[in-house]
């Protein structure tokens, strides 16, 4: 029987894929925003600004799109 994809699996493959800025809250309270570059089961590897992170699936507590007034800070 096939499976289907995970939402988070569509999620952020699309915005892999439009190069989409995304933002991540980790649960620690701190924020990460950047382009995902590719994600496994366990991990997210983000391009921010000049950096690639690698962040666990397990640490965050939001993803979502950068907003407009997020940008400008």
């Amino acid at each position: 029987m096939a499976t289907r994809p995970q939402v988070q699996d569509e999620y952020l493959n699309e915005a892999r894929l439009r190069k989409r800025p995304v933002e991540i809250v980790l649960l620690g309270g701190k924020s990460l925003q950047g382009i995902v570059e590719c994600f496994d089961a366990f991990t997210i590897k983000l391009r921010c600004r000049r950096d690639e992170v690698l962040v666990f699936k397990s640490a965050i507590a939001v993803i979502g799109p950068v907003r407009a007034r997020s940008r400008e800070h």
